[in-house]
Formats: structure tokens, sequence, C-alpha cells
């Protein structure tokens, strides 16, 4: 095996669609013979090595019970077709194979436009993505799904599943129909919903032309809270991995007055970035250094038994602030996640929203020579300092629904104002 394990892999989750597009080749394979067996094998030994978070689905059966489908794939793409599916079972959006015989399926959050839970056998949408053309279609949290693309999503899920031999429960099912609902690479979409007793059919776009956003890193408007103060909203647009987005956030806080309170809105960070950014953000609300993230990277302990365990710092930056309020959503993802946890740690900076996108760890890209497939993965466990798994970190002051709320409003918002007067 081939392990790309620079720190561009941190990127992955940031490279647009136009580049997703394009499927990635893991060394020359024209003319290669392809054994489904040996690259099964090949698959199992790497997956068990790396990747951080077996403990996510029963990995023993899950292993066993796909095995025979695994094993008897006529070629390549049908091989990583079917480990797509695979995949789905550990509920995690970090990862990804490429290529597939179909376009590449879309990464969420960072292309999913809607969010959606069971709620009493129901597949209810749960929350909205602000500022996309699912939000302008009208769909809010609480409609009912029928189908996608005339397809019904629970029996579709259930089908994908079963092909490969294995049987996925509630939570399962629900990821991999919230999979089918972001749909693929260029793929539009027909929803079907049950609002009020009646059916409504809303048609988008594909989930990345979907979302819409400023073209500037960060976004400073100013709001007013109960108590009169002023309140700066630092809103970060999706560009954790631009280090323009330093300067940026400097500057920002460098023209806010003293008197001005400051929320920082996270809930537009789905597609990854780097530390340097998340160190930079956090830095202008820590007097100290302080820790603000707990790292493992498991293959050590896994190959020799040794755990590899270590607090990443961040240091100070002028000028410095009082502690924000953090604003969090299903659509703050990996990175963002860590900014959000960091500051809670280092900073006490208390969080409002609803739960996160529950990104998994930090990704490496690894090269598969049996299957000429190359796999994306998570090979690092991250923890809040507190000793919290991170993508079980909850809002101290919580919400359902982060983006769009069912009447429409912004109830996180609102929430997060009330936050900055207690």
């Amino acid at each position: 095996m081939v392990n790309t394990r620079s720190w561009l892999a941190l990127l992955v989750a940031a490279i647009p669609a136009a580049l997703m597009s394009q499927p990635a080749a893991a060394g020359n394979c024209a003319g290669k013979p392809f054994d489904a067996a040996v690259a099964w094998q090949e698959f199992v030994t790497e997956f068990s090595d790396n990747y951080a978070y077996l403990d996510r689905a029963d990995a023993k059966a899950a292993f066993a019970d796909a095995a025979p489908a695994m094993r008897s794939a006529p070629d390549r793409l049908a091989f990583a077709d079917r480990l797509e599916t695979f995949l789905l079972l550990f509920r995690d959006s970090h990862l990804h194979v490429s290529p597939t015989s179909k376009p590449s399926r879309a990464w969420i959050p960072s292309a999913a436009d809607l969010w959606f839970d069971r709620i009493d056998g129901r597949i209810v949408v749960s929350d909205v993505k602000y500022a996309s053309d699912a939000a302008a279609g009208g769909i809010r949290p609480g409609w009912e799904l029928v189908s996608i693309d005339g397809v019904d999503p629970v029996r579709a899920a259930g089908d994908m599943f079963t092909a490969i031999g294995v049987r996925g429960d509630d939570s399962q099912l629900t990821y991999a129909i919230n999979a089918l609902a972001a749909g693929r690479l260029d793929q539009a979409r027909r929803f079907v919903f049950k609002v009020g007793g009646k059916r409504r059919t809303v048609d988008l776009p594909a989930g990345y032309a979907s979302v819409h956003r400023p073209k500037e890193p960060l976004t400073v408007s100013h709001l007013t809270d109960a108590a009169g103060h002023d309140v700066a909203v630092l809103r970060v647009n999706n560009a954790l991995g631009d280090t323009a987005l330093i300067s940026a956030f400097d500057q920002a806080v460098a023209a806010l007055p003293e008197s001005s309170h400051i929320l920082i809105d996270m809930r537009d960070t789905p597609s990854g970035g780097t530390s340097t950014v998340a160190r930079a953000i956090i830095g202008h609300f820590v007097p100290e250094p302080r820790p603000y993230q707990r790292h493992e990277l498991t293959v050590e302990r896994v190959r020799d038994g040794v755990p590899r365990v270590w607090l990443e710092y961040v240091q100070p930056r002028t000028p410095l602030r009082a502690a924000p309020v953090v604003l969090a959503g299903r659509w703050t993802g990996s990175m963002g996640e860590g900014i959000v946890i960091g500051l809670n740690a280092a900073a006490k900076a208390p969080i409002a929203g609803s739960d996160m996108g529950k990104l998994l760890g930090a990704i490496i890209q690894d090269e598969l020579p049996a299957s000429c497939i190359t796999i994306s993965l998570p090979n690092e466990k991250l923890w809040h300092v507190d000793g919290r798994p991170r993508e079980e970190v909850q809002a101290d002051l919580r919400v359902s629904t982060a983006d769009v709320a069912a009447d429409g409003s912004d109830a996180a918002l609102a929430l997060a104002l009330a936050g900055l007067d207690r």
C-alpha cells in the first residue's frame, strides 16, 4: 500500500466539485489483472490498521457479512461501487473511494442542502441549509420525505446494503438516506414530501450548485442585543482552508470597538480546513498558551500497542478580546468543529446551535495497488480537551435546527444573542 500522508490531505474535504468529478487513479492499472479477493484483503488490512473509528460500527460482523459480495466483484469498478456502499455503514463523511463506475458521491455536509432524521419511523427534514435553493424552494424542518428521484428512500437505502450482504441499523440507514439525498456530483434531484397531508414536489440542482455564499472568506455584520450592546457577527464563509481568512479575521477584530460583543458564526464551514487558520482565529481569545484539541494517531496503537496521544496548543494573538459566543450547526464540519470545540476549551466560549456535522478525525488518502483505487479515511481520533469525542460535543444553548427553523426564522442566532447577555 502507498500512503499519501502530507498535510495537503487535510484539505481533501475542501476540493472543489469540478476537481472531485475527475476520478482518482492509484497507479497505472491499464491491462493489470484484477483479483477481488486480493483487493478485499488489501482493503481490510489497510482499513483496520489506519481507520481511527472502527468502533463506529460492528466492524467484525460488517466485514464478515460483506466479504462474499466483495470477493466476488467482477471488476475494479464493481468492487469500488460495493466498497462505497460498505463505507456508509460507518456513518463517516470523511470516508470516500474513487474511482467508481458513476460520478463521485457528493460529500456531506459540503454538498448537502438538507438533513434528514428518522422520527417515529418517518424520514423527516431536520434542517435546511441557509442560502440554498432548498431553503428558497420553501422546504422546512418537519416535512416528511416520500421519495428521491421517484424512489422510496428507505427501500433504496436498504436495497443498497442488501446488495452487499449487510443489514444496516436505523442510524446507518438514516445516514445512507442523507447520502442519497445529497446525490452525486452534477446530479439534479427531485424530492417529494408530505406536508400537511398533501404531497409537494421540489426539484433541486446538484448539491454543490444549490448552496450560495459570499465570495469573501469572512462576512461582518452588526446587531444589537437585548441590553443594547453592539454585537459583531463574524460569519466564516466555508473558507477554513484559505489563509486569506487569517488576515480578514485579524482586520475585523482589530476594527471592532472594545465595547462590542463578538459572535462567531461557524454554521457555514462544512468543507474542511487547516489547523493554521483555526489557531489564528482562536488565538485572539486566549491570554496565554492553551490546549484546544486532543489527538490520537491510531496506527501506532494498532501496530505497536503503544498509544500516541497529544494536545494541540493555541498561542495568543493580538488584539486580544473577551470570549465570544460561537454558533454551530449541521453545516459546521471537520475543522469547523475543531474551532468550535477549541473556542469552548481554550477561551471558555459558550456554544449555541444544534448538532454539528459530526465529521471524524483528520483525514489521509491511501492508495490500494491491488484494486487500483484510492480511499480517504480519518487516521486520527479527535477530542475536546475535557475528554469528550469531538463528534459528541453538544451546544450549551441548544436548538433543534440551526440554519432554517420550521417557520423560516433564524432561531439559533436569536438564542446566541441571548447567550451574550448571560
